[in-house]
């Protein structure tokens, strides 16, 4: 029984903080960004949290040092850029060999990935808890994607008004749709959950979602 569960659990594949292997996505993370434009470690950090932060997140702790490791490496370079500034910035663009980089692995097979949900692991032990403790965590599951929804809809419906614009602008659409069909999931799965442990406290076999 549970070898059963525990292999179901970790065939449990979607997007979220995920463990990659050894390789470090971030590199072509920054190599993506770089690849449309020129930009400082500081305009890699505001596109991801801007565009990226609903699937993939980095930090600086990550950004900078992944630069650096590109420019040892020869995909990106470097240049001052003060802009009339009284301190310098430090811009980066990516090299031939880093578009080479890109692009083998933009074509390589996706690998699987592996995520770990908190929400998961407490319920696995949740009979620990008393019933109506576990409720309330699901509940505030469900709140926290329910919010993240329209958000997502906002970004549907820009992106479909410019679709045509820009190749670029499709591909970003499509990311969009698939953290929509995620995070409703989520909020379903957490109703379904919701309703049977409110059965489980009562006896009843009828019940509401919330």
């Amino acid at each position: 029984m549970f070898t059963l569960f525990f292999t179901l659990i970790s065939t449990m594949r979607l997007s979220g903080e995920s463990i990659m292997g050894k390789e470090n996505k971030t590199v072509y993370v920054v190599l993506g960004f770089l690849n449309h434009e020129d930009l400082t470690g500081y305009e890699i950090k505001t596109r991801i949290d801007a565009s990226l932060s609903y699937f993939w997140g980095a930090g600086f702790g990550q950004i900078y040092p992944t630069l650096r490791l590109l420019e040892k490496s020869g995909l990106v370079s470097k240049r001052s850029d003060n802009m009339g500034q009284k301190m310098a910035r430090i811009k980066y663009s990516i090299t031939g060999e880093g578009r080479q980089a890109l692009a083998k692995w933009l074509s390589a097979p996706v690998e699987s990935e592996y995520v770990k949900y908190e929400i998961l692991l407490k319920l696995f032990f949740g009979s620990t808890l008393e019933t109506q403790k576990n409720i309330d965590n699901l509940l505030q599951f469900k709140e926290m994607y329910s919010g993240k929804l329209p958000v997502l809809k906002g970004y549907e419906a820009d992106l479909v008004k410019v679709k045509d614009q820009s190749p670029d602008h499709l591909y970003y659409l499509l990311t969009v749709l698939f953290g929509e069909k995620v995070y409703k999931a989520y909020v379903e799965w957490a109703d379904e959950a919701v309703e049977l442990l409110r059965k489980s406290q009562t006896g009843d076999k009828g019940g509401a979602r919330v």
